[in-house]
């Protein structure tokens, strides 16, 4: 395992770690657990910044994790024990990817583990209203052409966790855009949603729909009500999706023990978010998940940690 200085975010250093596997390279910042790059046969499929701060300043949660809730809580608020909490506010009257503060902003304390390393940051009892202090840890293991990432959890208090990561994939790297890659998701479902991109708390079927993905076609082929995607799907089984590099020929395959999947295509079309470079555009977000606003919604996992138990989630890249 290579490290390196990489900059500072509010002048503090923020440090650069390389992972190597089967012609595979994966740069990790410990600001963020942020994927900073994934080289895979020497093209990189994640969108990237090359200043630290600008992970700290800048828009879109790029490759960073996510926590302690993965995408939107209705109201920011839930009842949890007959105890109803208030959280931050940060997107409209809902909360978004964990608040304020957020898991993508915190320093991690790294160590060397076996093919990896591990990365573990504490999030204080209220930190952006949630309920316990909570641990949190993240491996990443490289092992051949295979990226595992673990998280787990243990909370002091009932509460709430659902990590994810908040990968930009683009398989063509810079010598195409994302919206050409060829997606599979493996899911005969997915969850309508409000103006407000909150799920209506069904779940309908993708027959017929843009949001049939399940034999494979291009990223752009169809247009939802958005003009983006920006939707959760309900997966079959632990075999997510397939994404692959139509002028690469790169293939990505993604695993995961969590119910769900995220879509977004907003980066491609609001490219004013993102650095002008070719590399740094035009990704497709898939992000494992449990359903938004799951904790407030009937009929959906919920993901609540019980106090003083560890609890782990994972999510498998493939190549």
């Amino acid at each position: 395992m290579e490290k390196e200085l990489f900059g500072l975010v509010n002048n503090k250093e923020v440090y650069r770690y390389t992972l190597k596997g089967d012609n595979i390279s994966l740069k990790l910042l410990d600001f963020g657990a942020t994927i900073q790059s994934l080289f895979v046969n020497d093209i990189n499929i994640v969108q990237s910044f090359e200043k630290a701060n600008d992970y700290n300043v800048r828009g879109g949660y790029v490759c960073g994790v996510i926590g302690r809730v993965a995408n939107r809580i209705a109201k920011a608020k839930f009842n949890l024990n007959g105890h109803s909490y208030q959280l931050t506010k940060n997107e409209g009257d809902n909360q978004l990817h964990g608040g304020l503060i957020g898991f993508h902003h915190k320093f991690y304390d790294v160590e060397e583990i076996e093919h990896g390393l591990r990365m573990r940051c504490l999030s204080s009892d209220g930190e952006d209203g949630f309920p316990g202090e909570l641990e949190f840890v993240v491996e990443f293991k490289l092992i051949g052409r295979t990226l595992d990432i673990i998280y787990s959890a243990v909370s002091n208090k009932d509460t709430i966790w659902a990590p994810t990561h908040h990968f930009y994939f683009n398989m063509n790297g810079p010598i195409g855009h994302a919206n050409s890659n060829y997606l599979k998701i493996y899911a005969d479902y997915y969850t309508p949603v409000d103006k407000e991109l909150i799920p209506l708390g069904t779940k309908e079927d993708v027959s017929g729909t843009p949001f049939d993905f399940r034999n494979g076609k291009r990223v752009d082929q169809d247009k939802t009500e958005l003009g983006i995607y920006d939707h959760n799907f309900m997966l079959n089984g632990e075999h997510a999706a397939t994404l692959i590099g139509d002028i690469s020929n790169l293939k990505l395959e993604i695993y995961t023990d969590m119910p769900a999947i995220q879509m977004y295509t907003g980066a491609g079309v609001e490219e004013t978010k993102f650095a002008k470079e070719i590399a740094d555009r035009g990704g497709v977000a898939l992000e494992p998940q449990f359903a938004p606003n799951a904790i407030n919604m009937e009929g959906f996992d919920k993901p609540i940690i019980k106090a003083n138990e560890k609890k782990t989630h994972y999510i498998r890249l493939e190549f």
